[in-house]
Formats: C-alpha cells, sequence, structure tokens
C-alpha cells in the first residue's frame, strides 16, 4: 500500500513539472528558474495555472468596464439634460405662442379703437413732442376773445348759444342785442358789435430776463386772485416769482443766487420777503404819523431778500431810452421785458441831445380779419319780456389765437380794453334765448327803427 502512495507522490510530481514546462512554452518564458509557480498550504500545493498576460487582459477588462461604465453614466445624464432642456423648451414655445395669440387679440382690439392715435403714445412720439405741442389748442381763449368783442353797458350784446370749431376756427353763435332805451331794438347796436370785432386784434409772446433768456411760464403771474390783469395806467406788467422752483434768479451786479439760471437788473423794481417766499409787512409813518405804508420787514436773525420782480409788458419808453435799455428803432435790452410777437415799437426824435423823442406802436394781429358775418336777424322778447333783437353770425378767429404754443395770448378790443390768457369772465356774455314774436304781438311784430343791412 504504501508503495502504491510513494508511486502515486512520484507520478503527481512528475504531472506537476511537465504542465509548468508547458505553460511556460504557452507564455513563452519561464519561472526565474524555470519551473511553475507553486504555492504550499496545509501541506497541499496549489498550482497557478494563469499566465501575466491574462491578468492584464483582466485589468485591462476592469479599466474598460470602469470606462463603458462612466461613458454611460454621462451619457444618461446628458440625454436626461437633454430631456429636460427640451421640456424648458417646448413650455416656453406653447408658453410664447399663448402670449402671441393674446397679443394678437389686444392688438386687433386696440385697432379697433377710431381714435387710438389720441389714446395711445406709439414708439418715436417723444421724439415728435414739439410737433404734438405745436397742434395742441386752448379753447377758453374764446372766452378772452369774446370778453373784448361783446359790448357791454348802454348797448349790449348777450349770447344764448356758441360753438367752437378749432379745426377751421369758426366761432358760430345765437344772441341779442340790447339798447336799453328807445327804441329798444335798434340794429345799430348789431352794426357797432360788427364793427367792433374787425377792430380787435391779440397780442402774445415771452417774458425774458435782463439777458434775454427766456422766463418759464409758471414762473409769471398776470393777473390778480380776482383774474384782474395787473396795471399802471394804461401799462400792464407781471410778477416774476423767484420763489417757485425753476425760477430763481440773481441780480447784476449783485449777490450769487445759488443754482438760479436767470437775471433781472439792478434797477428792477421788487418785492423782497423772507427765503421761503413769506412777505411780512409793518405800518411806517412819517414823523407827523401820516402817509403810512405797509413796508416789509425781515423776522429776528433773518434777512429780506428779492422774492418777486416786476416785469412790465407795456415798455417804459422814455425811462428805458434813457438809461439806453431801448433803442428808437425798438429793440429793448439789458432789462427783463416783454417780447412781444405782434407789437413793433419805433421812436423818432425832434432834435439834438435831450429832444423829446416820440414813440409809436403798430400792431398787426387782427383777432377777426374777415369781421363778424350776420346770417340771420329779427324781434324779440327776452326772459324779461322786453324788446330785443335776435340774431345769428359767425367769425373767424386768426389761427395763432388758439395755439398752445403762444404764451401769455392777450385780446385787444377796439377801445383799448384787454383780455390776457389767464383771465376768463363770462357772467355777463351769456343769457336766456329770446324768443319770437307772438303772432299777435304788435309791438314787437312792427318794430324795425334803424333797421340796417345784416
Amino acid at each position: 500500500m504504501n508503495d502504491f502512495f510513494e508511486h502515486l507522490g512520484g507520478d503527481l510530481q512528475e504531472l506537476a513539472k511537465k504542465a509548468k514546462d508547458f505553460l511556460a512554452r504557452l507564455r513563452g518564458k519561464s519561472g526565474a528558474n524555470g519551473s511553475v509557480v507553486t504555492s504550499k498550504t496545509n501541506g497541499n500545493y496549489e498550482i497557478n495555472l494563469v499566465p501575466q498576460v491574462k491578468s492584464e487582459m483582466i485589468k485591462a477588462q476592469k479599466v474598460r468596464n470602469m470606462v463603458l461604465f462612466v461613458c454611460i453614466l454621462v451619457s444618461s445624464i446628458a440625454v436626461g439634460a437633454v430631456v429636460v432642456l427640451f421640456g424648458i423648451k417646448s413650455g416656453q414655445d406653447i408658453a410664447m405662442s399663448s402670449q402671441d395669440a393674446r397679443l394678437e387679440k389686444m392688438s386687433e382690439k386696440l385697432n379697433g379703437y377710431n381714435e387710438l392715435n389720441s389714446l395711445v403714445t406709439i414708439q418715436g412720439q417723444l421724439q415728435n413732442i414739439d410737433e404734438i405741442i405745436d397742434q395742441k389748442t386752448v379753447l377758453s381763449r374764446v372766452f378772452g376773445a369774446l370778453g373784448v368783442m361783446l359790448p357791454q353797458g348802454a348797448d349790449s350784446v348777450a349770447l344764448s348759444e356758441l360753438g367752437v370749431n378749432l379745426e377751421t376756427n369758426v366761432i358760430r353763435m345765437e344772441g341779442q342785442a340790447d339798447a336799453h332805451s328807445d327804441p329798444l331794438i335798434d340794429y345799430r347796436v348789431l352794426e357797432s358789435f360788427k364793427k367792433g370785432v374787425a377792430l380787435t386784434k391779440y397780442d402774445y409772446g415771452r417774458y425774458v430776463d435782463a439777458e434775454g433768456a427766456e422766463i418759464p411760464t409758471h414762473c409769471i403771474v398776470e393777473t390778480d386772485s380776482e383774474g384782474n390783469a395787473y396795471r399802471t395806467g394804461d401799462s400792464y406788467y407781471a410778477w416774476w416769482d423767484l420763489t417757485i422752483e425753476g425760477c430763481e434768479a440773481s441780480q447784476r451786479g449783485g449777490t450769487t443766487v445759488e443754482g438760479a439760471k436767470f437775471y433781472f437788473s439792478s434797477t428792477a423794481e421788487v418785492e423782497k420777503g423772507t427765503p421761503d417766499g413769506e412777505v411780512k409787512t409793518e405800518t411806517v409813518c412819517d414823523e407827523n404819523g401820516e402817509n403810512c405804508t405797509e413796508q416789509p420787514v425781515a423776522p429776528e436773525g433773518e434777512e429780506l431778500v428779492p422774492v418777486k420782480v416786476k416785469i412790465w409788458r407795456t415798455p417804459q419808453f422814455t425811462k428805458w431810452y434813457e438809461a439806453q435799455r431801448m433803442s428808437l428803432d425798438g429793440e429793448i435790452s439789458g432789462i427783463e421785458h416783454f417780447d412781444s410777437q405782434c407789437y413793433k415799437y419805433s421812436g423818432s426824435s425832434n432834435g439834438g441831445t435831450g429832444g423829446t423823442v416820440r414813440w409809436t406802436s403798430v400792431n398787426n394781429c387782427m383777432l377777426a380779419p374777415e369781421g363778424l358775418e350776420i346770417s340771420e336777424s329779427s324781434n324779440g322778447r327776452d326772459e324779461s319780456n322786453n324788446l330785443v333783437l335776435k340774431f345769428a353770425g359767425s367769425t373767424t378767429l386768426a389761427e395763432d389765437f388758439f395755439a398752445f404754443k403762444n404764451k401769455h395770448m392777450m385780446a385787444i378790443g377796439p377801445m383799448g380794453q384787454n383780455v390776457t390768457d389767464s383771465y376768463i369772465q363770462i357772467g355777463n356774455m351769456f343769457t336766456q334765448e329770446a324768443t319770437e314774436c307772438a303772432p299777435d304781438d304788435m309791438e314787437c311784430l312792427s318794430n324795425s327803427n334803424n333797421r340796417g343791412e345784416s
């Protein structure tokens, strides 16, 4: 039995050797000692039949598998990102399509408005703001025109209906002429009204400072609290309010006011007050307690400063000429004044130095150059049952009169009376419509005194 095991052990060793040589030939090389690597564990032998190239191949496969896994992972992430982005884009396309449909619907609705250009400010209109302002009109000026056209007093004309077409500047009116004395129905009143309309003029322009710079309209106050134009005798003036933001001014040759863009002359008539614009006064009398006047007074710790500057609308001819502020050809400089667009001034001297100068003014701005056209007239009775002359007529006013761009507009009547742009007095302009003569009212029907061609 022992011999059997000994022979078996020898055969196994021989077999292991042959296997080692065989594997070595397969690899093309042998171990360091030409034998196959073996290990012995617990008396048993292990034979490593895996060559080195196989190990490297296994490692390469592991690397390949890892790379393949990473590629698959990256590809999956990329595909997921593409799907998400596609979803976002699809959502945006749907939202944009919905908005396009909504905008198209709104556009159709807006285009359906007849006055779209007046309701919507389209792109580029701000660049044409001057053109837009040029097209703007001021309807209220019609009352200023009527304020000097309609005669008041012994002979009066009142309106019962008024229509204004700002596109053609045509005024259509219905009213009644009242002579207020016998003969009550007198066509002379209506003829006087027609002539007055034909002689009415207007004036407009800009107030400028001592250096000729245009003063903003909102800085100028032309009327008092009751709407009456400021005037001294036949000369009109306005107040330049220095306390309004953007209206500040410095006196030429005096203290410079911070932020001021304008200048008033050293000889300007000014009102003084505290820096906040408040004017406090006290009564000052002479030594006899007479000739008392109100004088501005500064509160304790404060100093009075100019808060208003008087600007003459009517030139102070002699005063300005002697101070070399006005030339004989009507040019005004070095003093705050009104730069009229209608009045042209000129002076003529009768001789050498110290001679008197005769000044003239010419205004060619006619408010109603075509006059008043009476389309119909008839006898009637007013609301007090007095006899009056009913009439209907129309007149065309100058295009410049209603233009918003023309500031400080003034209507000037044939007798020199005037109404400024900011003064509206309509209390005596309108009355209830007169009624036609009744068929049995012989006094009304037969009255035809002083009938003229109307």
